[in-house]
């Protein structure tokens, strides 16, 4: 059994997730891969947020039999899904298309000049850059008419050029490429109603951060003709699994002010709606408390 070596690493962070990177992504090699993979005895193993692949130093003539026969560019073509369907709920979305899909490479990558990883997609954050053509991808073999009518939530192709040695390790070794791309979460205007009594004290809703301002926007009746107060952050809020946010209900009245509630609750991937804000459609997280 020979010495596994790295030849390439993708990570795909998120900054929906406490970790920055993606759980749960499913890295599927395209058919071709796969033979190829099998063919070269390359490994494929999960890491947080991606894959890496190694190759196998006792096969690396056959992984050279593959590139000679792509004319050096062996590419490595995976279909990627996630494990969680809600995804879309936390992802700051792309336009959406039914011809196109999110589409990574390292053909045209944005090399870092500290470390030396690659980026894969256009901008610091993924966005509607990285998309590409269906019919194009298809045509290439990428995807297959199947997928066109149930897509992968994005793909990524990484090409290798198995001559490329590393010097600086001694002839005969990879040069491994780690390569990244980050989707940003979504963001979300959150917005409180506040029920009962609160005595003719003043009620507001505050930041100790002093990072999110509120306004009150009126009073709205509920069913069963309940009054409520609503308050909504003045600004749009990125959605995070375990949220920072620590926004308080505080009440002013004759005796001075006091904290009424120190924490009120964080917005959820699952209680998200849309409002006209400002003349535009916009994501809205609504919680509801009781006094």
């Amino acid at each position: 059994m020979g010495t596994y070596r790295a030849l390439f690493s993708i990570q795909v962070g998120h900054s929906y997730f406490s970790s920055g990177q993606w759980r749960g992504l499913d890295f599927v090699p395209t058919p071709d891969t796969a033979r190829m993979m099998k063919g070269a005895d390359l490994l494929a193993r999960p890491t947080n947020g991606g894959v890496a692949v190694f190759g196998n130093d006792d096969r690396a003539d056959a992984l050279r039999l593959y590139a000679g026969e792509a004319t050096h560019a062996l590419p490595f073509r995976f279909k990627v899904y996630s494990v969680d369907r809600t995804f879309a709920n936390y992802t700051a979305p792309t336009a959406r298309n039914r011809d196109a899909i999110l589409c990574f490479d390292n053909r045209a990558s944005f090399v870092d000049a500290d470390n030396g990883t690659r980026r894969l997609s256009k901008d610091p954050f993924v966005s509607d850059r990285d998309l590409r053509d269906m019919d194009e991808l298809v045509a290439s073999g990428i995807l297959s008419e199947h997928d066109r009518r149930t897509p992968p939530d994005f793909v990524v192709e990484i090409v290798v050029d198995p001559e490329q040695q590393d010097n600086t390790e001694g002839a005969g070794e990879w040069a491994p490429q780690n390569c990244y791309f980050n989707f940003a979460a979504r963001s979300s205007f959150w917005r409180y109603f506040l029920l009962g009594n609160l005595g003719g004290s003043t009620p507001t809703i505050v930041d100790p951060d002093n990072r999110v301002a509120f306004e009150q926007c009126g009073e709205v009746l509920l069913a069963g003709n309940r009054p409520a107060r609503i308050f909504r952050s003045k600004d749009a809020i990125p959605l995070q699994e375990m949220s920072t946010c620590r926004f308080q209900l505080k009440t002013q009245g004759n005796g001075g002010a006091r904290v009424l509630i120190k924490r009120l609750p964080a917005a959820s991937k699952n209680r998200l709606g849309m409002d006209s804000i400002g003349g535009k459609k916009e994501i809205v997280f609504e919680n509801y408390i009781n006094l």
